[in-house]
């Protein structure tokens, strides 16, 4: 199935709010993508990112409470003790496994590169450990994009640095420019000539 806007997955864990605000103040309300942010929860506290994402995006917020279609302009939320993955163009949500280490960036970005090749796009924010890493892996195979916040400003450099270290990204960028070189990756093809 042809995919018509690309698909932006966002991985961030400790310290992620932050670069988060900065990157969505930075996008447009037309932009050609569907945003999913997969952050690592709390398994018991309500996530309340939706609220404080609300004061820097007009595009709609969804916390992903049970599965749905992807639609190009909404912003979809992973909520807590879940994970999710994209098949078919479908988000589908399961409960979180029962192990200490957070894998939700993995499982949802290796379902991503399969779902979506070269029209899925991987960001990775500020966080610790490796989580995203082997999902990045699997996006570059299947053609499609990997970037990663630049860890210098990043509050926890972890899962940047492994991306940086292991992987390929196209980009390593603060948060605002992260949100300018997507603006000019989606697109159209005779908007990026003028841009050039």
């Amino acid at each position: 199935m042809t995919k018509s806007f690309f698909t932006v997955a966002i991985g961030a864990s400790a310290g992620g709010l932050s670069p988060l605000i900065d990157f969505f103040d930075h996008i447009p309300i037309n932009i050609n993508c569907a945003f999913v942010v997969i952050t690592h929860l709390k398994r018991d506290h309500r996530s309340s990112l939706d609220e404080l994402l609300s004061k820097h995006t007009s595009l709609p917020l969804i916390r992903m409470e049970k599965d749905m279609q992807l639609e190009v302009g909404n912003i979809y939320l992973l909520i807590e003790n879940t994970a999710v993955k994209i098949t078919n163009g479908y988000l589908k949500v399961e409960a979180r496994d029962d192990k200490v280490a957070n894998s939700s960036v993995n499982i949802f970005f290796k379902s991503l590169a399969d779902d979506c090749g070269e029209m899925g796009i991987g960001i990775i924010l500020s966080g610790g450990g490796y989580d995203g890493l082997e999902g990045a892996k699997r996006i570059n195979e299947r053609g499609g994009k990997v970037m990663v916040q630049d860890p210098s400003t990043a509050e926890i450099q972890g899962m940047p640095l492994s991306i940086i270290d292991f992987d390929h990204p196209v980009a390593v960028l603060k948060p605002a420019d992260l949100a300018k070189k997507l603006i000019h990756m989606c697109a159209p093809p005779a908007n990026k000539q003028t841009a050039e």
